[in-house]
């Protein structure tokens, strides 16, 4: 149980490490002297468990047994929340509505 808190942790930290804030600028879209530059929202998560057993036979249909189990999942999603627009030396900020 042990190595799977461990490695949740280390998964966990790396991804931490990767997003280290909630938001995300990407790479600008040029055309002429005109560029966009997208504000994106991150949002990560990450859950995992495990477990442990020791079935016994309490004469209904569960046998006796060992178990054992694990699992993980993530998802990470970047939504875009507003553009940077650079227009002839002009700068504006327009958010982008949900």
């Amino acid at each position: 149980m042990q190595d799977i808190k461990t490695l949740l942790t280390a998964v966990s930290e790396k991804l931490t490490g990767l997003a280290r804030s909630n938001a995300v600028v990407a790479r600008k879209i040029s055309v002429g002297d005109r560029h966009v530059v997208p504000l994106c929202e991150l949002a990560m998560g990450f859950a995992g468990g495990g477990g442990q057993g020791e079935a016994t036979d309490t004469g209904g249909d569960m046998g006796s047994g060992k178990g054992t189990g694990g699992g993980a999942g993530g998802m990470a999603k970047a939504a875009p929340v507003a553009v940077i627009i650079v227009d002839g030396g002009r700068v504006r900020i327009e958010g982008i509505g949900r």
